[in-house]
């Protein structure tokens, strides 16, 4: 599997990680498979790597060490300003809202490993981070890791005192997660349907005593500068853009060609000459997403599945299990039972 389909991220994350490995007594050199050590080293000099390098980096030295909390303790040592050009944006914006839509937008620039999305019932919010890359060593670390920047970056906006309701991880509980509420001090549910970061609506639209409206606007004009120089291949962004904008029901070819800077017409005439379209990527991102639902939901539904799909009804996302997949949402389901009963995460030998 090349760049091009993996994507791309900012080099800045593995060198920070690099840091806080030495710090925290962690040879990289021995712990990691040496064609994963390789991507290491090259993040010393390298601005961009495969994405899912820092994803597998960080699970395999939190595998190595015992220590099932390692992404969240990278996460509270880091520099918050430091993983690349979206990271200065934080401080500056009004709310809680708005840098989550900015960041939505262009966090590309940062890394293609994760994307976000904001959920709302009733009067809770939650911001949920899933994995948009392979990952061979699992991916939980990683989204540990980004949670809890989310966490700092909303203490950063709203107060050190800011609590959320609750931190919902998508994997097995750990022998202990003193460490975890510690840092988050709220409940911490495992084996939830999601990763994601629950706190009150309200909390959204808080406006932040820290915020700078000429520098947010000063920034996000270097960054849509930046991202018309985003070295990710076209279908690589195609497949992004489509991915996180899904349950907003933007993943539309006029909306994603003017995110990529193309008109409608042009943005096909690229993708035919690499011999697809709009619709097979849209229908490739729909597949991909169906099967991580049904690979990682604890309680699968069809309403649920049709809003990760961008439908609004829950007869169109069976319609499209049964007209692209070849198979219903019961058989979908029988399969995702078998495959958790299998270790889900490959271990080091």
């Amino acid at each position: 599997m090349n760049d091009s389909d993996t994507g791309l991220a900012h080099a800045s994350a593995m060198r920070q990680f690099s840091q806080f490995a030495e710090v925290a007594g962690l040879d990289l050199r021995r712990i990691c498979p040496p064609e994963l050590y390789t991507y290491v080293e090259q993040g010393r000099d390298a601005e961009w790597l495969p994405a899912s390098a820092h994803v597998d980096v960080l699970q395999v030295a939190s595998i190595a060490s015992c220590r099932p909390d390692l992404g969240v303790a990278f996460a509270m040592w880091c520099n918050v300003r430091g993983f690349g050009p979206v990271s200065l944006l934080w401080d500056h914006c009004s709310t809680l809202d708005e840098a989550t839509r900015l960041t939505r937008r262009y966090m590309h620039l940062e890394s293609a490993a994760m994307r976000s999305n904001t959920d709302i019932t009733g009067h809770e919010a939650a911001i949920r981070h899933v994995l948009m890359v392979p990952a061979q060593y699992g991916g939980s670390q990683f989204l540990q890791a980004t949670l809890t920047l989310q966490l700092r970056i909303t203490r950063m906006m709203l107060g050190e005192e800011w609590t959320p309701i609750r931190l919902e991880l998508d994997h097995p509980a750990p022998a202990s997660h003193r460490y975890h509420q510690a840092v988050f001090r709220c409940p911490v549910e495992f084996n939830a349907d999601r990763c994601a970061l629950v706190f009150r609506k309200s909390d959204l639209h808080r406006t932040s005593p820290r915020s700078n409206p000429n520098m947010r606007q000063y920034l996000e004009r270097q960054l849509a500068q930046a991202d018309s120089q985003w070295p990710g291949d076209l279908m690589q962004q195609v497949r992004y853009f489509i991915a996180s904008n899904l349950t907003e029901r933007r993943a539309n070819l006029p909306h994603v060609a003017s995110l990529v800077g193309l008109s409608p017409q042009s943005l096909q005439r690229r993708l035919a000459e690499r011999d697809t379209t709009f619709a097979t990527i849209l229908e490739e991102v729909r597949k991909r997403t169906a099967d991580e639902y049904f690979r990682t939901a604890r309680r699968p539904n069809l309403t649920e599945l049709s809003h990760r799909l961008g439908y609004t009804d829950a007869s169109a996302a069976s319609r499209f299990l049964r007209q692209h997949m070849s198979t219903g949402a019961r058989a979908l389901m029988a399969q995702t039972r078998a495959s958790k009963s299998m270790p889900t995460e490959r271990l080091i030998a």
